[in-house]
């Protein structure tokens, strides 16, 4: 895909999104004011910056991404981010991965449960209850395998896994929430 079939599919995915913020007064007058002399509303302000803060499918230039970026290495979120399973996962590009093993380790149970519930005592049907165990050990494996790794990235993981794991679910539901899923 081109650079320009790339933009031109981001571009037909564009839409009003809601995003709260937790302002002063002040600080609402202050952007108010700031967006207003140049003659923008708050939200076009906020879209042209976070457009230069991720390179995103409209960004003003290489001096104002650069900018950008620099204002986000230099602040404390920036300069010290937690060592997360999260920022582990999406650093390493294995966000989706341990997401769908977790789908399917949740899927397989159920039809486990669902097998097991009317046991068919066919050796077809045994082997097909032992084929799923194996497949939900191993997708389980995947995400503890996945999770030890981080562990060794972050020296000392301050959660288990479950609450690592309800941290990367909450901010998943947030952005499938702000895409409209």
């Amino acid at each position: 895909m081109t650079e320009r079939e790339q933009q031109e599919q981001e571009i037909a995915t564009i839409r009003d999104r809601e995003v709260k913020l937790r302002l002063s007064d002040a600080d609402v007058l202050r952007l108010s004011e700031k967006a207003g002399i140049a003659g923008l509303t708050i939200g076009e302000l906020l879209t042209s910056f976070i457009g230069d803060l991720v390179y995103g499918t409209y960004a003003n230039g290489s001096d104002e991404r650069m900018y950008a970026n620099q204002w986000f290495d230099r602040c404390w979120f920036g300069m010290f981010p937690d060592k997360t399973f999260l920022r582990y996962l999406l650093e390493g590009d294995e966000l989706s991965g341990i997401l769908f093993n977790e789908q399917d380790i949740e899927q397989g149970k159920e039809w486990l449960a669902e097998m097991e519930a009317f046991p068919d005592k066919d050796s077809d049907a045994q082997e097909e209850i032992a084929g799923l165990k194996a497949d939900i050990a191993f997708w389980q494996k995947n995400i503890d395998d996945t999770f030890a790794c981080f562990a060794e990235w972050c020296g000392d993981p301050h959660r288990t896994l479950d609450e690592e794991m309800k941290k990367v679910r909450e901010w998943k539901n947030s952005y499938n929430s702000m895409i409209g899923k």
